[in-house]
């Protein structure tokens, strides 16, 4: 190939090319090497980003950020990384992290919109990296999603510097049906609020949400005219006994309106009711239960907002100076008549210890979990999400928007007494000791590790022993690639770790054979 002038030339340097170089004598060749050194040193300066690293301190701007959708309706994992300003840059500087998706959100500080989420971190050092929260508010589709991080960093002087960074959300919806069946019965409002078709649709969607976790526990019928439920007249000032006049399994729920001074609602299982059986084995769980809608609004008289997608779970903070959502207040008052009230006798034995003590509880909290009056989980905060937990939802490390359980409501669930079914969000690391097949010298080789389980951001590396000459191992996919060029048995250990900050992982040896290949006919 030829090269010409323009080919050669370099950006700045309009002198530099190969004519010059053979027509002026007087360029030296120390001349030219300084020209190109202090060039390319320029062009370096001028394409330096705005750093990210994850928790193991991985450079991930090429390689990009991934966020998990766990298995139905719960609170995602925070996903977070390290920003660190770009090389040489003049601090003080600020970085605004913006992102093009509606469900998309980074841990407070920061702001919510249809657009999308924004964040602001500040630099005084460009040793020390800035932590960022970020995760997404779950669907229910099972669809993979792909969105941009954008980063501007705007330094103490000079024209701010922009580059963006992919983020894939690998997406753990199953399309399953519940095992555990909750009965919705409108017939006992007589407030007229569940004529709204909407609304007794979000009373299901919320039941259904719970109950998907549950396991169907082999659970006996309970025959018509058997079970006695309270329902409440209004401003909870009495009320009647009330039988099923229906045989039912599971959970049967009456969903009523209400209107009283404080604009409250109310959840609760029957204290009179019959424990639920499995399998002729009493449990220690009631088998109805009442969720009372207040007609007005939350606390208020503002009404509701009836929101059925899932885009919209940023549309008010369920304050009781705004409209609140009418599912996250369903699916909190359903909570209460499913699981945190005492009418269900393993809630009641928590909350005379007060609080849920069970190794499944204190193990991925790090305590137990404090039970108070109100029968709210107050205090506590998700570690994995980072969102509030069951009565504490107007807290925590993320915008405080519509209400979904988290993985430590339902822990608490299990220790009241229900079964938790298999799922994403409780799956142990796992990483089995597979055999890797043989490589051959010259030969290119490409085998992988498997790993299942924790949060499905993985980190591999070799702890001990080594590999093959001309075998790398993948940090992020944990691939074994390369051609190798000595023959031998190599011996080794390798680790994963999943997305747990301080993570030890899990390791396993491995043998990996190279045999001579046959030389070339």
């Amino acid at each position: 190939m030829r090269l010409t002038k323009k080919q050669f030339s370099v950006p700045g340097f309009r002198g530099l090319s190969l004519s010059s170089l053979a027509s002026n004598p007087f360029l030296t060749i120390r001349r030219a090497l300084v020209v190109l050194v202090f060039a390319f040193a320029q062009l370096s300066t001028a394409s330096a980003q705005t750093i990210l690293q994850d928790i193991f301190m991985r450079p991930i701007n090429r390689h990009g950020i991934q966020l998990i959708d766990w298995d139905g309706y719960i609170a995602n994992p925070l996903i977070k990384f390290y920003v660190y300003p770009p090389a040489d840059s003049e601090l003080p500087g600020t970085a605004t992290l913006t992102a093009n998706g509606s469900r998309l959100y980074f841990d407070k500080p920061s702001t919510v919109s249809s657009n999308g989420p924004t964040k602001t971190v500040t630099f005084t050092s460009g040793t020390n990296g800035v932590p960022v929260g970020l995760s997404i508010f779950p669907d229910r589709d099972g669809a993979a999603e792909d969105y941009t991080l954008t980063i501007v960093f705007s330094g103490a002087s000079g024209p701010n510097q922009t580059n963006t960074v992919a983020i894939h959300v690998l997406d753990l919806d199953l399309p399953r049906t519940n095992d555990f069946a909750v009965t919705e019965n409108f017939d006992r409002d007589v407030t007229g609020v569940f004529t709204n078709n909407a609304m007794r649709a979000m009373v299901k969607q919320a039941a259904d949400d719970w109950a998907y976790f549950f396991t169907g526990m082999n659970l006996d019928q309970v025959r018509a005219g058997t079970e006695d439920t309270y329902i409440w007249s209004n401003n909870f000032d009495g009320g009647v006994h009330i039988t099923n006049t229906a045989a039912y399994t599971g959970y049967l729920l009456y969903a009523y309106g209400t209107t009283n001074a404080a604009h409250r609602s109310g959840g609760e299982a029957s204290f009179n009711g019959k424990d639920q059986s499995g399998s002729g084995m009493t449990l220690p769980l009631h088998r109805s239960g009442g969720f009372e809608s207040e007609t007005n609004g939350n606390f208020n008289a503002l009404g509701w907002l009836i929101l059925t997608n899932e885009a919209d779970w940023l549309a008010t903070g369920n304050l009781g100076s705004e409209t609140n959502d009418f599912y996250s207040i369903a699916h909190h008052e359903i909570g209460h008549a499913l699981i945190f009230n005492e009418g269900h006798p393993g809630f009641g034995a928590a909350k005379t210890k007060g609080a849920f003590t069970s190794a499944a509880v204190t193990n991925y909290f790090g305590a137990s979990v404090l039970i108070n009056a109100t029968d709210h989980l107050d205090g506590a905060i998700d570690p994995e999400s980072g969102q509030g937990a069951f009565g504490y939802e107007y807290f925590g490390r993320i915008p405080r928007k519509r209400w979904v359980m988290t993985k430590l409501d339902l822990l608490c669930a299990q220790e009241v007494g229900y079964t938790l079914r298999s799922n994403s969000a409780w799956a142990r690391l796992e990483f089995p000791s597979n055999t890797l097949p043989m490589a051959g010298t010259d030969v290119p080789y490409n085998a992988s590790f498997t790993v299942t389980g924790g949060i499905p951001n993985y980190a591999w590396d070799i702890v001990s022993g080594m590999l093959p000459d001309g075998i790398t191992l993948d940090t992020f996919t944990g691939k074994l690639t390369g051609t190798p060029y000595t023959s031998g048995t190599f011996n080794f250990t390798a680790r994963v770790r999943d997305y747990h900050e301080n993570s030890s992982g899990l390791s396993n040896n491995f043998t990996l054979t190279v045999v001579a290949s046959p030389p070339p006919r």
